[in-house]
């Protein structure tokens, strides 16, 4: 499986093995054996090849279908804009947090979204 989401999620970032392999610090010849499954890639490279192609591990190794790391995505955007450390990403904060209370936070999101870009 594995082999199969690198080499597909490299066709759709428009790579080649070489521009992969330039990005995870490894020769073309190490990416054309991942994909073929001559070889598995250790759990350094698997990060690597990972933010390479703006996905998880997790994706790589099937344990999830979302091929996007979204998450990482928002945090840079934040980071651009000069905020480094805001509550949406402090954990502690969350786990305190009620049912009742992420349906009201998401509700006022999607409101501010339909403000920003009406229908």
């Amino acid at each position: 499986m594995i082999n199969q989401r690198i080499r597909s999620l490299r066709k759709e970032r428009r790579l080649t093995q070489t521009m992969l392999a330039e990005k995870v610090g490894v020769s073309a010849q190490v990416v054309s054996n991942w994909e073929r499954h001559y070889t598995s890639p250790d759990l350094d490279d698997l990060s690597k090849i990972a933010y390479a192609l703006n996905t998880t591990a997790d994706y790589l190794l099937g344990l999830s279908d979302e091929k996007e790391d979204e998450m990482r995505e928002i945090k840079l955007f934040l980071k651009d804009k000069g905020y480094e450390k805001t509550v949406i990403f402090d954990k502690e904060a969350w786990l305190n947090v009620q049912p009742e209370e992420i349906n009201q936070i998401d509700n006022y999101f999607r409101f501010l979204l339909q403000q920003k870009h009406p229908s």
